[in-house]
C-alpha cells in the first residue's frame, strides 16, 4: 500500500463545503482509505491575482492503486463536482492534485509527481507539513516554509469537516471518540449487546451524531469470529453531551428491544 498526498483546492462556490464533499469523496476511492486530513487554510491566489481567495487542505491517502489509476478517480470526481477547466491555476470549484505517490518520481503525459512547484507554494508546504513534519521528496529535498512564496497561507479555518456527521460514517476515525463499548460476553455471543443498541437509540433521539466500530452489530450475526467488543463513536465536539447523556441513562430505567429480556 502507497500513502498518496492529495492537494484539495476550492475558490469558487462554498469552498469549505467543496473540500468536505471531496473529502468524502476521496474516502469512497476503491482499495483506499483516507488516513489523514489537514485543516482548511485559506490562501492568497498564486499566478493568476485576480480571482477569490482560495481554500486549501492536504490529505493523506493510504491506496494500492498505483498512480494513473488514482488520477482517473481525482479527475472523475472533480468532473461530478462540476469542475470546469478554463486557464490553468484560474478559478475552480475543485481542484485534486496527486502531490507527492510514495517515493515514487513519475513523469508522463498526464502526471507530474512530485508536483511540480511544490517547494514554493506556501498552500500546498502549510497543510502538507501539518500531517506530515518532516515530509521530503524523492530525491532527499527537505520541505520547508522557507522559500514556499507564492499562494501564501493567510488564514486557518479549521478541520475539513466531516460529511459522517450526516450519516454516521465518519471518515476520520481520530476525529471520532468512544464513548462506550460493549462488556457483556453473554450478549457478545447473541450477537450484540442490548445495553450499547439502547445507548445508540438515545444518541440518535438527541441528535448526536454516533457511529459503530468496528461495524453495527446486529441479531443476525454470526456469533464466532466477532470482534472482542463493540464500541460507539461520536464526534469529539459532542463528546461531552454523549457523555451527560449516557451518563443520565445509567441512572434511568433501560428499555429493552422487543425480544430482550433484562437478566
Amino acid at each position: 500500500m502507497t500513502t498518496a498526498y492529495i492537494g484539495l483546492g476550492s475558490n469558487e462556490g462554498d469552498r469549505i463545503d467543496n473540500l468536505a464533499i471531496a473529502l468524502e469523496g476521496l474516502a469512497e476511492i476503491p482499495e483506499s482509505h483516507v488516513s489523514a486530513a489537514s485543516h482548511i487554510y485559506e490562501s492568497e491566489p498564486a499566478y493568476h491575482e485576480d480571482q477569490s481567495r482560495f481554500a486549501n487542505a492536504v490529505v493523506a491517502l493510504d491506496t494500492d492503486l498505483d498512480a494513473e489509476q488514482l488520477l482517473g478517480y481525482l479527475q472523475s470526481l472533480e468532473a461530478e463536482m462540476g469542475r470546469v477547466r478554463t486557464i490553468e491555476n484560474g478559478p475552480r470549484v475543485i481542484d485534486l492534485d496527486i502531490l507527492l505517490f510514495g517515493d515514487e518520481q513519475i513523469t508522463s503525459e498526464d502526471l507530474t509527481v512530485p508536483h511540480h512547484g511544490i517547494l514554493e507554494r506556501d498552500f500546498v508546504v502549510t497543510p502538507l507539513l501539518e500531517i506530515a513534519p518532516r515530509m521530503h521528496l524523492p530525491d532527499g529535498t527537505r520541505i520547508r516554509h522557507e522559500g514556499a512564496t507564492l499562494g501564501l497561507v493567510i488564514d486557518d479555518l479549521g478541520p475539513i469537516p466531516d460529511l459522517g456527521r450526516r450519516t454516521n460514517e465518519p471518515v476520520l476515525a481520530k476525529d471520532w471518540v468512544p464513548v462506550s463499548e460493549s462488556s457483556r460476553e453473554q450478549d457478545l455471543v447473541a450477537g450484540w449487546d442490548a445495553h450499547l443498541r439502547f445507548q445508540a437509540e438515545a444518541l440518535e433521539e438527541s441528535g448526536i451524531p454516533f457511529a459503530w466500530d468496528p461495524f453495527e452489530p446486529s441479531s443476525s450475526m454470526d456469533p464466532f469470529g466477532l470482534p472482542a467488543t463493540f464500541s460507539l463513536l461520536v464526534p469529539t465536539a459532542d463528546v461531552a453531551r454523549a457523555a451527560r447523556l449516557l451518563a443520565d441513562l445509567e441512572v434511568a430505567e433501560p428499555v429493552f428491544p422487543p425480544g430482550v429480556e433484562e437478566e
